[in-house]
């Protein structure tokens, strides 16, 4: 069992070397990347409606439909590898439009560990704490 293990880990060393750069390449990314993604997010996101409707135009809806999509899939895939898994997938849900969004978020930020980590990582971008 072991030499087959072994053998499998020979085999398929180029990959698992890439995985483990772009896992490391993707953690480091999103440390980077997430204060300033959620940054960009208003204070009153959680408490003003108006937000959750989208009237802009159509091209940059699919755009950060797109965009949110890769950081869902990312996140889950952090889920398992190096990184901030659950605040991607949160990021990506943030940024999507689908139906049921709203209630979605709300349920996701009144969880206090949650909400908390938001503002936590907020502040290391300078801005204000999310008001609920």
């Amino acid at each position: 069992m072991l030499d087959l293990i072994s053998s499998y880990f020979t085999e398929y060393e180029y990959i698992l070397i890439t995985i483990g750069i772009v896992s490391g390449v993707v953690f480091i990314v999103s440390l980077l990347a997430m204060p300033w993604l959620l940054g960009t997010i208003p204070v009153d996101y959680f408490t003003n409606d108006n937000h959750c409707k989208n009237e802009s135009h159509f091209f940059i809806t699919v755009i950060k439909n797109l965009f949110g999509f890769v950081l869902l899939l990312v996140g889950v895939i952090m889920l398992v590898t190096p990184g901030q898994g659950i605040i991607s997938i949160l990021l990506g849900l943030f940024l999507m439009e689908f139906p049921g969004k709203r209630q979605l978020e709300l349920k996701l930020i009144n969880h206090n560990p949650t909400f908390k980590t938001l503002n936590w990582l907020r502040s290391k971008a300078n801005k204000p704490p999310f008001k609920r």
